[in-house]
């Protein structure tokens, strides 16, 4: 009961930290003009508590679903604990590749930030993709019934589409100026997408 409750609170204060933030976008976009939003955006001090909080609110929900599977007694979740870490760093991975997507229509005002996002999204796909190899290490025995009937596009999919690809592509975005981390977004996405169909219905197939 008391595990709910903390659970029902924390989802409504990162809903209401998220709609605020939305609000604050809004206005800095242009969108929306409410004199009492230029207090939020840093670095005023209102601006920058919600940023922190929101963040670690995000921080937790990120990895929730991870964690909240690996408490489960089902075949692949209950038998790593690496769930959480992994969908903590992919939608970390994700979230930065759906900003630089979404950024683009303003790339000539914002080409700094599209390639800060690049970078911390690199170093985010090599964070997921050493979190990934530590979960099928720590399967032992049964990563080899997983991989078995999943193996293809885990490997395909996930690695070779989602992670490495991208990587490429964020590479010659940032070194040598080809547009190409638009392609990489969308591959990311692709990526995170495949790695939840992956760790969901492979323990249905088990």
């Amino acid at each position: 009961m008391v595990a709910d409750v903390a659970r029902l609170v924390g989802l409504l204060l990162f809903g209401s930290f998220a709609f605020i933030s939305f609000l604050d976008a809004l206005a800095d976009d242009g969108r929306g003009r409410w004199p009492r939003l230029a207090v939020l955006p840093p670095p005023g001090f209102l601006g920058v508590l919600i940023v922190v909080i929101g963040g670690l609110l995000g921080f937790c929900l990120a990895g929730y679903t991870g964690v909240l599977l690996t408490v489960t007694n089902r075949p692949i979740w209950a038998d790593t604990s690496w769930l959480g870490v992994l969908f903590l760093v992919s939608g970390a991975s994700t979230a930065a590749a759906l900003l630089a997507l979404v950024g683009r229509r303003r790339v000539r005002e914002s080409v700094t930030g599209l390639h800060a996002l690049e970078r911390f999204d690199s170093l985010m796909l090599v964070l997921e993709l050493v979190a990934l190899v530590a979960l099928v290490i720590s399967l032992g025995g049964m990563a080899c019934m997983w991989l078995s009937a999943w193996g293809a596009l885990l490997v395909v999919g996930v690695v070779g589409l989602g992670i490495v690809a991208p990587l490429v592509l964020y590479r010659r975005s940032l070194r040598l100026g080809v547009p190409s981390g638009a392609a990489a977004s969308v591959l990311v996405l692709l990526g995170g997408f495949l790695l939840r169909i992956v760790i969901v219905l492979s323990s249905e197939g088990i």
